[in-house]
């Protein structure tokens, strides 16, 4: 611990700028991680805490050329403190001033497009080491370029033509939003969280990044890029179950996304995808009117081989046959005159969400019993 002698410990803020179940999940990676954490360490509290002194407690003191680092104990020690119970860790809040804080008030200042907003995030993660290979941090120390083509690279990925980054800018009015899904998908793809940092301070050169984790990277860009998709009120989000990981799925209104993302979870170790194929069709970003009925039928026909079973846990008395109804009397799983059709996505929306909360309420209760 290098300065932890010139830094009160107990007086610094550990108020997150990173989600908290997010940090607990990097730091237990690293606590697991082989050989000294005490980079990797600095290198967590300097992106995930407010307070720049938190990671000054755990920066590498000077040593002389040839020696042993030394031992990482302390530093897992503070951190593993940090993610207990007693941990002093505090969700970050942004803080709001005087005029933001008048409910009357407008706004005097100008939206960023969506589109620009996603240029800056990744602007801002490229300052953090997060694109080695797409968007590599230089150093003045460099003679030349490798000469990659991001714009090249990407209009081959996405299969459309593509200039990065000018084609997010302001002035790029026409830029189709499907797209800017594409582009944000491949940097999903591209996104790799370096574990240690060391500064260069020839010209002010900054952070060079190293040991990339792609696992991490994953994790980081999707949150930060639901963030923005959920402030822009897009309706999608980045997926972070099985096949629909760093893919845009519909979002739903409700918050109802983590119950979807534990059935497919729990899919993932049954050899019967029927339900996360169901969850992944109807929630991927094109899916249409039809596309989302048929998933539905695929979730009715599942419960209905497993009807017994609602009957056991959930419905008594014939109650569970209401719920069938549902999915035999209302343009889901037939398609003759007598079917009552005129219902809008809102309708789909409610049954789709109810399958699934039935789903998943039959298998808790039955691991139960």
């Amino acid at each position: 611990m290098g300065n932890f002698g010139l830094i009160d410990v107990a007086e610094l803020d550990y108020s997150l700028v990173w989600p908290r179940e997010l940090f607990e999940w990097e730091a237990r990676r690293i606590l697991t991680s082989k050989g000294n954490a005490s980079a990797k360490i600095e290198a967590l509290f300097g992106e995930a805490f407010a307070d720049v002194d938190v990671a000054a407690v755990v920066a590498p003191a000077p040593r002389g050329y040839g020696a042993a680092p030394p031992s990482d104990a302390e530093d897992r020690a503070l951190l593993q403190s940090l993610i207990s119970n007693e941990s002093p860790v505090r969700p970050y809040k942004r803080a709001q001033y005087w005029l933001e804080r008048q409910k009357d008030s407008e706004p005097r200042i100008q939206r960023k497009r969506f589109s620009e907003a996603f240029l800056e995030l990744i602007d801002e993660m490229q300052d953090l080491g997060y694109f080695p290979k797409a968007l590599p941090r230089g150093c003045v120390d460099d003679r030349g370029s490798w000469g990659f083509d991001l714009s090249a690279e990407i209009s081959k990925a996405i299969k459309c033509n593509i200039v990065w980054p000018d084609d997010l800018k302001q002035e790029s009015l026409s830029f189709p939003d499907d797209v800017l899904y594409s582009v944000i998908e491949y940097f999903h793809d591209q996104a790799q969280r370096p574990r240690t940092r060391s500064l260069h301070e020839t010209f002010g050169c900054g952070y060079h990044y190293e040991n990339f984790s792609k696992a991490s990277g994953g994790v980081v860009y999707r949150w930060r890029v639901n963030e923005l998709l959920d402030s822009y009120d897009v309706g999608l989000r980045l997926g972070n179950q099985g096949d629909e990981t760093g893919k845009l799925i519909q979002h739903a209104a409700l918050n109802l996304d983590e119950l979807g993302d534990q059935a497919i979870a729990v899919d993932a170790f049954d050899r019967d995808r029927t339900v996360a194929d169901a969850i992944q069709l109807y929630r991927k970003r094109a899916a249409t009117t039809t596309d989302r009925r048929a998933a539905i039928a695929q979730l009715a026909n599942y419960l209905e081989l497993r009807r017994s079973e609602l009957k056991k846990v959930q419905f008594s008395s014939g109650d569970e046959s209401a719920l069938f109804q549902i999915f035999n009397k209302f343009m889901i799983r037939h398609g003759d005159s007598a079917q009552r059709g005129d219902y809008g996505d809102e309708y789909l929306d409610w049954i789709f969400w109810t399958s699934v909360s039935a789903i998943q309420l039959v298998r808790a209760r039955t691991q139960v019993s």
